[in-house]
């Protein structure tokens, strides 16, 4: 499994790029989100990817952030949603959004997105809420957390979780840690340490 690609971006297109690692050159379908945050050619990059397989070919997609991949996962999990609509989505709504939207059960936001109906709304919220929520769902914006803040609580609860906390505890537990050591900027570890000794 190809999990991650550093080198040098040798072509690029708001859904497309190509990626020189010593000397192979690997292509790779983009979310526009990840496109945005791209240098110029020539530049040194690091991407999360996905390899697609089929019978009759092999596709790799890659990402910028962690949370996009993550959320490019759950999105192909759905019933009939493949990977090129999944990009299509990630293209049209930020990962914060989406999973917003399938909490609130936001029908008409996710409707808006170019390619996804009615029905594929619907399959969405009803085959990823659960997903999303199990670890309390996205964190509100209000609390001035960023995105990479947001994801570093979510891997934290889902840790606590897998060693038996409740997922109420576990979100308590460490969105209350999180705001006593944020100014250290504790990694994921220190971050499930400090909660373990203080639940």
């Amino acid at each position: 499994m190809i999990d991650s690609l550093r080198g040098k971006l040798a072509y690029k297109s708001p859904t497309y790029i190509r990626v020189d690692v010593n000397g192979v050159g690997f292509g790779l379908n983009i979310p526009v989100s990840t496109y945005n945050s791209l240098g110029e050619i020539g530049v040194d990059i690091s991407l999360f990817t996905y390899l697609h397989v089929r019978e009759d070919m092999m596709r790799l997609y890659g990402f910028k952030t962690e949370e996009e991949i993550k959320t490019f996962k759950m999105l192909i999990s759905v019933t009939l949603i493949g990977p090129q609509l999944a990009l299509g989505i990630l293209s049209s709504i930020s990962s914060d959004e989406f999973k917003k939207a399938i909490i609130q059960d936001d029908f008409n936001r996710l409707d808006a997105i170019p390619g996804v109906g009615k029905k594929t709304a619907q399959r969405m919220v009803i085959e990823l809420k659960e997903k999303i929520s199990s670890v309390g769902g996205i964190l509100d914006k209000t609390e001035g957390l960023n995105e990479a803040e947001s994801s570093l609580i979510e891997e934290a609860v889902r840790a606590l979780i897998s060693l038996g906390c409740s997922k109420k505890e576990a979100l308590l537990s460490i969105k209350t840690s999180y705001i006593t050591i944020k100014d250290k900027k504790p990694s994921l570890e220190e971050l499930i340490k400090y909660s373990l000794k203080h639940l």
